[in-house]
């Protein structure tokens, strides 16, 4: 009697493509990885860019409110001679000396550096930040009074209003994050 043996599948018939839609799979999940890694990179420097700029928004601001709230004190209208610690006369030219808005100006000792104010230096710093943040105040000159008392003559009226332009640089983290402020303070002296 002859024996019989049972079909077992031989190695002849498997073709490897198990293996082949392995590797396929590994290639996909590893290009996937790869671009995740790649997109939260990309996001972590946009937030630590954008954190960067408010904290200099932030600076700036503080030295606006710093530079109106030293305008809010004056008793009298302060004098503004070109290049004098912050104060500037406004500019009435581009061959007129006055460097308010070169980068040059930021780095030299015209400015007035926060928490100073004009006049007087003021110990203190915000902290988080590169550079203390500084600012200057030009005089823009006067706008004539309006109206008034119709009995009052016109010898009794005052000047007008003066218009201060405050501008102020804040830097972040970093020096490489910079933003400019400006404010326009309206005051009778």
């Amino acid at each position: 009697m002859a024996r019989t043996y049972p079909l077992i599948p031989t190695a002849t018939r498997q073709h490897g493509v198990a293996l082949v839609m392995a590797l396929v799979f590994l290639l996909l999940l590893t290009i996937i990885g790869i671009t995740a890694l790649n997109t939260t990179s990309l996001e972590e420097k946009m937030a630590g860019n954008v954190k960067d700029r408010n904290l200099a928004f932030q600076a700036a601001e503080s030295a606006l409110i710093v530079a109106e709230n030293w305008i809010y004190t004056q008793i009298g209208k302060p004098v503004f001679p070109n290049n004098s610690i912050g104060l500037y006369t406004p500019v009435t030219s581009d061959t007129d000396a006055n460097p308010n808005w070169k980068d040059s100006t930021w780095s030299t000792n015209n400015v007035v550096i926060y928490p100073s104010t004009p006049g007087q230096t003021v110990s203190g710093s915000l902290g988080k930040i590169q550079t203390q943040p500084k600012y200057i105040v030009e005089d823009m000159g006067e706008v004539p009074e309006s109206g008034g008392s119709v009995v009052t003559s016109a010898s009794y009226k005052g000047k007008g209003t003066t218009m201060l332009r405050i501008t102020a640089r804040g830097t972040g983290g970093t020096d490489a994050a910079v933003v400019m402020l400006q404010s326009t303070y309206a005051r009778a002296f």
